[in-house]
């Protein structure tokens, strides 16, 4: 009787073993699939990323194209101004009366009034006048 009592408990124990082995496997299963779901997640995020990182560079290649261009454009300008700066104290110094003129603008800009302008610059009226609505523009 006791060989059947303990046969009997190494049954239960095998079953319970069993038991224990299915509720693993189940346990494993879950965690595998959840796990497979998030490695497609992490890819699909991955490529998401790596596609948005591409269209980042090709911004910012043209973006730098555009930089230079107003670089360019820039210094193109400036030479210009400087091309004009030079030619006009060239007229200034070839026509000693242009300078008159000249400080008139500029008072202009300042934002003289007509009599000052007359008064400063030994204008007449008339040619104060044109100066100032001209250059008010």
């Amino acid at each position: 009787m006791l060989a059947l009592i303990l046969s009997g408990a190494a049954l239960t124990v095998a079953i319970a073993a069993i038991i224990g082995c299915v509720v693993l496997f189940r346990k494993l299963t879950k965690l595998q699939a959840t796990h497979s779901l998030l490695l497609k997640d992490l890819s699909k995020s991955r490529e998401s990323l790596q596609k948005r990182i591409i269209e980042l560079s090709t911004s910012n290649i043209n973006l730098g194209g555009a930089i230079q261009g107003v670089a360019s454009e820039l210094q193109q300008t400036r030479f210009q101004q400087d091309e004009m700066k030079e030619e006009m104290t060239a007229h200034e110094q070839q026509d000693p009366d242009s300078r008159f003129y000249t400080r008139a603008v500029k008072l202009v800009e300042l934002g003289a009034s007509l009599d000052e302008i007359m008064r400063e610059c030994e204008l007449p009226r008339a040619e104060a006048e044109l100066l100032l609505n001209f250059h008010k523009k």
